[in-house]
């Protein structure tokens, strides 16, 4: 073979392993966290950040591969660069499989680099004592372990497929033969990501404005049980009108539940019943692929929980020391004020825009950690109450917006779950910020906020008795057409309303590792 054609080779070979194991240590916890991580990570492009830090990587291990591991160079060079390659393969291995082997035995600084000392050793022997032939068969079953180790994550080629695709949000306008013929109200759905009403009553939120305000003109429950768990399981919950369940796997735009339950865009929801009625809708939310499990929406915004740091601060994490829910949380920690801002601004410009007969709006406040740009995480409790106090501010806002948009309107507040501070935040904080920094109070209540304002009410209602935020799915359609037109109207549609899921969950063990 010609030199300049073995040096092609040689540097294609080591440029696509280095790929992948680069990619695999780096993407791990992003892509292979859960079964569902394809179906939460759903704008690959994301991945394509400091995309020329990588690159960078290549080319170094091309080149070092095609001039330096040839048959003219001295053993001592070419075993080297064999060995460099062989121990970031296993170097990669070892990070993939770092998640099940933490739930197992603790990976403590020690123990952690002496495994990968363990891995640099193994590649040296390796070098040292096999043959080339042998190193490259090695080398090459490393990488076809960590490829496939991807392609069998549920719904990967899928993912893979669209690598290119940009931002969910989509725009689409609906023919003149969909509009509704009878006059409508104007109806905001709004998904407060874990707001809890145990502390929000202790907190005496309730009592200030602008929530005293709205509930001057609202129907209240005091006793909702959300539709899940999770987030992953509780927005499916609410807009099939049942609960869904614990999520078996996800892929891009769906998601299947233990029982074999799917949620895609081809699923009868509430957004497929809003369609067939005619009503022009808008959705911004954050978490789920709103924009690809959502038929037809008019404008539809959806923020992906950004695990991915990017390519060096990935690569730098696999060789420190790490404890548990170091990441990816400290990843969600610090991308969390954007995150809020993109959603906030794009749910006031949904609302704004009177075309919009439903506006589903899922923000990721008060969930935990701080929203404010530029400030540290604190205590749990402390995070918890700057964000109902930016939450009252975003409601306010969402008031003033919707009456300056149009007549008559109503909206309903209410949560996808609780605070799980006993589930996973006591652990993360005290981790993070040290012993005390997650208690916030919380006992075994799972009951979430239920609110239901109209802009043109003269008096509130109160219901104290058990509901479920499964009826979403039957209210939003009777306020837009105005079946209901009071909070006493509202107070009686649940009354009325028999066989929804009002039972406490049991939690599961594991819990944390699913929003």
């Amino acid at each position: 073979m010609p030199t300049f054609m073995r040096f092609l080779a040689q540097a294609a070979r080591y440029a696509g392993l280095t790929l992948i194991a680069l990619a695999s240590a780096a993407l791990g916890d992003s892509l292979l966290q859960s079964p569902s991580a394809v179906y939460v990570a759903f704008q690959p492009g994301l991945f394509l950040r400091e995309g020329s830090t990588l690159l960078a990587l290549l080319l170094v291990a091309a080149l070092a591969g095609g001039l330096l591991d040839q048959p003219q160079r001295p053993w001592l060079i070419a075993g080297l660069v064999r060995a460099l390659l062989l121990a970031l393969l296993f170097v990669a291995i070892f990070q993939v499989l770092r998640r099940p082997l933490a739930a197992a035995l603790p990976l403590g600084g020690a123990l952690k680099a002496g495994l990968l000392l363990g891995c640099v050793a193994a590649a040296g022997w390796t070098a040292w004592r096999a043959a080339p032939a042998s190193q490259w068969r090695i080398a090459t079953a490393c990488g076809l372990t960590l490829v496939s180790m991807y392609l069998l994550q549920p719904g990967m080629p899928a993912y893979l497929a669209r690598l290119v695709t940009g931002p969910s949000v989509t725009s689409v306008t609906l023919a003149p033969s969909q509009q509704p013929a009878s006059p409508v109200r104007r109806t905001l759905v709004v998904i407060l990501d874990e707001w809890d009403q145990e502390i929000s009553m202790r907190e005496r939120l309730f009592d200030t404005p602008p929530l005293r305000d709205l509930l001057a003109q609202s129907f209240q429950a005091t006793q909702a049980m959300p539709a899940g768990t999770s987030t992953l399981s509780s927005i499916p919950g609410m807009t099939l009108g049942r609960r869904f369940g614990a999520v078996a796997k996800g892929g891009p735009g769906y998601l299947i539940a233990n029982d074999g339950s799917r949620f895609d865009a081809g699923t009868p929801t509430l957004f497929t019943d809003l369609q067939a009625r005619g009503h022009a809708y808008a959705v911004v939310g954050f978490y789920h692929d709103y924009c690809a499990v959502v038929p037809a929406p008019r404008r539809c915004h959806a923020e992906p929980v950004r695990f991915f740091p990017g390519w060096q601060a990935s690569l730098a994490r696999a060789f420190r020391q790490q404890r548990d829910f170091d990441n990816p949380y400290t990843d969600f920690l610090r991308q969390w004020s954007g995150t809020y801002a993109r959603l906030r601004e794009a749910a006031l410009s949904a609302v704004a825009d009177p075309a919009n007969t439903v506006v589903w709006l899922h923000l990721n406040v008060p969930h935990p950690p701080i929203a404010a740009p530029g400030v540290t995480p604190r205590t749990l409790i402390e995070d918890y109450r700057a964000n109902l106090a930016e939450m009252s501010r975003l409601l306010a806002d969402l008031r003033q917006t919707v009456q300056q948009a149009g007549p008559a309107s109503a909206m309903i507040l209410t949560s996808d779950h609780w605070l799980r501070e006993k589930e996973m935040w006591a652990a993360i904080y005290e981790q993070q910020r040290g012993p005390g920094a997650g208690a916030a109070g919380k006992t075994n209540d799972q009951h979430v906020p239920f609110i239901v304002w109209f802009s043109d009410a003269t008096s509130p209602a109160k219901l104290d008795q058990p509901i479920s935020t499964t009826a979403l799915r039957d209210l939003v359609p009777a306020l837009v057409e105005r079946r209901l037109q009071s909070p006493a109207d509202v107070a009686t549609f649940f009354r009325g309303r028999s066989g929804d899921p009002v039972t406490p969950f049991k939690i599961r063990s594991d819990s944390a590792a699913v929003h």
